[in-house]
């Protein structure tokens, strides 16, 4: 079970929950549609909650530690994340988005950067601080994810009337939880490294991308429009994506796999 398996079946329920989430989107079997792309969430969600708990116990520590399983704790985020919203609003185009980045995560998790065994875990990375802070700041990408996707929904859809609260709200949550991570992490660092804050490119560019959403919730309102929630978001986004694969790949600084 601590093979890759579990995701692949993962994979393809999130795949079966955005085409069904797709389609819900017209009129017609509206209803078996809409509870075909709940299922299919649902069941995703615990085969990939599975995969986790297998190599938790197989390791001895939570999977957070590699490239790998960070690609595939962010899936996960903003697969939970998703559905709750979705659950919620009953929003299909919404859904369909993070059905979508799920799925893409997940399927680069297991494609270009390829399973991960597993093995003995860094000393480094072994704090009290290590896996709260990784946990609350995945949490708040799949949140800034869920609202990045609702907005482009909002934004490109016309025949939508999505409720620009909702988005306002997941950046209020994403805030508190990449907050969360952010100092959590802080701790971790004293700890380890005997200093809160380094300026790494990591921390910085997690920290810019907690600022743009602060910014954004500032500024917005508490009925923002569309148009604004578009471009907050989209930048977020892209300075979020830049924070978890840009400067991994660049090799800058300490925080990188």
């Amino acid at each position: 079970m601590t093979g890759p398996g579990l995701l692949y079946l993962a994979l393809a329920g999130y795949i079966a929950a955005g085409v069904a989430a797709g389609i819900a989107r017209g009129r017609h079997r509206l209803g078996r549609m809409s509870g075909a792309s709940t299922v299919a969430s649902a069941v995703g969600l615990c085969l990939h909650l599975a995969f986790m708990l297998a190599r938790t116990l197989s390791m001895g520590f939570l999977p957070f530690a590699s490239r790998f399983e960070s690609m595939a704790l962010f899936a996960l985020a903003v697969q939970t994340t998703g559905l709750v919203v979705y659950l919620a609003t009953r929003q299909h185009s919404a859904k369909l988005g993070t059905d979508a980045a799920s799925a893409v995560l997940l399927l680069g998790a297991l494609m270009p950067f390829g399973f991960h065994p597993g093995g003995g875990l860094n000393p480094i990375l072994n704090s009290p601080w290590s896996a709260f802070h990784i946990a609350v700041a995945f949490g708040g990408y799949g949140c800034f994810t869920a609202g990045f996707t609702w907005s482009v929904a909002h934004l490109f859809d016309r025949t939508l009337d999505l409720n620009p609260v909702v988005p306002r709200r997941l950046a209020l949550a994403g805030l508190l939880l990449l907050g969360a991570g952010i100092l959590t992490g802080a701790m971790w660092a004293d700890s380890s490294w005997g200093t809160y804050w380094g300026w790494d490119p990591k921390e910085s560019w997690a920290l810019l991308t907690w600022t743009v959403m602060m910014l954004y919730v500032h500024l917005a309102g508490r009925r923002p429009s569309r148009y604004f929630n578009g471009i907050c978001y989209g930048l977020a986004f892209a300075v979020m994506m830049f924070t978890f694969i840009g400067i991994n790949l660049l090799k800058w600084g300490l925080h990188r796999y």
